[in-house]
């Protein structure tokens, strides 16, 4: 990456560090602001952000970032809980993430029928992964009932997974219509879903065992207890892509796996650091996102483009969560609620790359062209609408129980 683009983004970072505490208040989406940023500085604006010739560069990055929010994310999770005690959480894994999947292909046909079928379920499944901590508000404000701050936080960190196996196997199948040998792409699939899930989960356990045992009998300090989840994660990843596999499979897998094994040794192993570095990755992919993507992905999109964006971000969504919690316990509102905020951020990014750099797509400018539009649409809407929905809970707190 160029010196004066590496120092801007510092500054930036810096910048937004100092008044982050206020923007949280606003409920504002740091994502956002990194996007807005990197348009006012990049090639389309004041021009200290040099990032059309470092594409490649921007590719790392997002990898980078969403390997360690992948791993993150799963290390958080508590299979077990979700099934025995989360049925909310349970139904929106099990019936409204495939669903949604669904529903967003048949979108993808009907308003964009130049893709082919199989090309429409990768475009699905990139728009589907939702992000609620892109808005820690949501996540913090105590006027929202736990249990659904809970029941978002659980279905986002499963999202990326589901969402990225699902992706896999379309690249897989609609490369497989442009290949004579179906051999080919069958191992293709073998490989991106069951080779890197095994090596991931090889590593995660290896790797957790060693920081649990270490940092229980004093071995390591909270900061390299810290630093080396990140190595792991980062080792997932070089080992899924090493087997020709997929990179985030694995790093997810080694999340699971990992955490499995620290709460089974010791007691949870600090991860500030680990969360630290996801989200400041993450922040300045956006800031790129920006400079580079933003302009030219609206500059060139269509109205049935646009549609499709705000059906998939907001309606499919709606629809699906709907759907997936009929005759549960929760208030009306409290399903609406949930069905809305789902921000769209990093993950989306990070698979619309996957699908233009790993498959046979004929569509790929088309995918590029939703991806800029669903995020930059979602991060909007979310960031407008959070504090009215979040109004409604402290005017009425009963919409909802505990």
């Amino acid at each position: 990456m160029h010196s004066n683009t590496a120092l801007v983004l510092t500054l930036l970072v810096l910048g937004y560090a100092v008044v982050s505490a206020l923007v949280n208040r606003w409920y504002v989406a740091p994502a956002l602001i990194f996007i807005a940023m990197g348009m006012l500085l990049g090639p389309s604006g004041l021009q200290v952000i040099d990032a059309s010739p470092e594409a490649g560069s921007f590719t790392v990055l997002a990898q980078l970032a969403l390997t360690v929010i992948l791993f993150n994310q799963a290390a958080r999770l508590d299979i077990r809980s979700v099934v025995s005690r989360g049925h909310v959480s349970f139904r929106l894994l099990v019936v409204g993430i495939p669903l949604t999947l669904g529903l967003g292909a048949l979108t993808a046909v009907l308003l964009l029928p130049i893709l082919p079928w199989w090309e429409a379920v990768c475009l699905a499944a990139i728009v589907a992964p939702t992000e609620v901590a892109l808005i820690d508000a949501l996540l913090e404000d105590e006027r929202i009932p736990q249990r659904v701050r809970h029941t978002l936080s659980v279905e986002s960190g499963f999202y990326d997974g589901f969402a990225l196996a699902a992706l896999l196997a379309a690249v897989a199948l609609a490369s497989a219509s442009n290949d004579a040998h179906p051999v080919r792409w069958a191992w293709f699939a073998f490989r991106t879903e069951v080779v890197s899930l095994v090596a991931g989960a090889v590593i995660g356990l290896a790797g957790g065992w060693a920081i649990a045992v270490s940092w229980k009998r004093g071995w390591m300090s909270d900061t390299w207890a810290q630093l080396a989840t990140v190595a792991v994660a980062l080792l997932c990843f070089e080992a899924g892509e090493w087997l020709h596999g997929s990179g985030f499979v694995a790093a997810f897998a080694g999340g699971l796996v990992s955490a499995m094994v620290a709460r089974r040794h010791a007691e949870r192993v600090p991860t500030q650091v680990s969360d630290a570095a996801g989200q400041l990755l993450e922040l300045l992919v956006f800031a790129l996102f920006g400079a580079f993507a933003v302009r030219e992905g609206w500059q060139g999109a269509s109205w049935q483009v646009v549609v499709f964006a705000v059906l998939a971000v907001f309606g499919v969504r709606l629809v699906a969560v709907l759907v997936a919690l009929i005759r549960s316990d929760l208030p009306m509102y409290s399903r609406v609620f949930i069905g809305w905020f789902g921000p769209r951020g990093i993950g989306t990014v990070v698979l619309g790359l996957i699908v233009v750099e790993r498959g046979q797509i004929e569509e790929s400018a088309l995918i590029t062209q939703v991806v800029v539009v669903a995020v930059t649409v979602s991060l909007l809407l979310h960031s407008l609408t959070a504090p009215l929905g979040i109004r409604r809970y402290a005017v009425h707190p009963a919409v909802s129980p505990e």
